[in-house]
């Protein structure tokens, strides 16, 4: 659960729906700058299914104990995390097996700086036993990846294209993860903040409270081993979020599915007892060029 707190009220975020709208920047990812993935129908498979692990574990509500609230996704026990990302990866390899490795190189990347920071500390837990843990995770995982590469790569390509583009793909959804994210905690009905230098996007969602500050996405290749380039979002207007360079076909409309709670003290029971009868509100966020933002 994506936990956010704003005028007295938690804002919850099932992680599916984060993985559902990931899915929609997905398949509307791509103009004359930025190419569109191959194959789509898979990579847009993987950005909408990245986080299925959690479905279960979202729907028996994850509770902080201490906080008396719901768990904070970033909060979560670095064993359950395990359990429940090989969980997501097993469901969607059996639909897609390109899929279900997209999927696997998001989960272990989790706990290898997105395979972008060499040395990177686990995202998940502190201990040593929880860094063992991830090192046998990963190296399971990737050699789960030999086999299901085989059964993904077919000869309509070389070897090298496929396990590039493969690549690329991966890093597209870091990005569509991360801007996903960004629509799931920014407040909708605020001004953007003026003046501010746009800050590098991810510590900040460990914390529960979020404005409308500029943020830089995370470098992303134009094409499969090209150039990177580093997308600042912003927010202009109300519902407006302004992307420089702008990366999707046309401005696009993004629905994300929220419940609001009041920002008190639950009991676990109390809690699951509210969100089922609570009805979920949908927030629209509007995705525009820099440069036609105020138009």
């Amino acid at each position: 659960m994506i936990v956010s707190r704003r005028g007295g009220a938690l804002e919850l975020v099932e992680q599916v729906e984060h993985g559902r709208v990931a899915g929609e920047l997905a398949g509307a990812w791509g103009n004359e700058e930025f190419e569109v993935p191959t194959p789509l129908h898979s990579v847009r498979t993987a950005a909408a299914r990245h986080d299925e692990g959690w479905r279960a574990w979202d729907a028996r509500v994850l509770f902080d104990e201490l906080e008396r609230r719901p768990l904070h996704f970033t909060d979560i026990d670095a064993g359950e995390h395990i359990r429940l990302y090989r969980q997501g990866v097993e469901q969607v390899s059996l639909a897609d097996v390109y899929s279900g490795v997209l999927v696997g190189m998001h989960w272990t990347g989790l706990y290898r700086g997105r395979w972008s920071a060499p040395g990177a500390a686990a995202r998940v837990g502190r201990s040593p036993e929880d860094r063992r843990l991830q090192d046998e995770v990963v190296a399971a995982e990737e050699q789960r990846w030999i086999g299901a590469k085989r059964l993904a790569w077919t000869d309509d390509e070389p070897r090298s294209v496929f396990e590039t583009q493969l690549w690329h793909n991966y890093e597209l959804l870091q990005f569509w993860d991360l801007l996903s994210l960004y629509l799931a905690v920014t407040p909708p009905d605020e001004a953007g903040t003026e003046g501010v230098p746009p800050q590098p996007w991810g510590p900040q969602l460990r914390r529960l409270e979020h404005g409308t500050e500029p943020v830089l996405l995370p470098p992303v290749p134009l094409r499969p081993g090209g150039g990177r380039i580093a997308v600042t979002a912003s927010v202009r207007a109300p519902g407006t979020v302004a992307l420089d360079p702008f990366p999707f076909r046309a401005p696009l409309e993004v629905a994300v599915e929220r419940v609001l709670v009041p920002d008190r003290g639950w009991s676990h029971e109390e809690l699951v007892a509210r969100l089922r009868r609570t009805r979920r509100s949908t927030t629209t966020w509007r995705l525009v060029p820099a440069d036609g933002a105020r138009s």
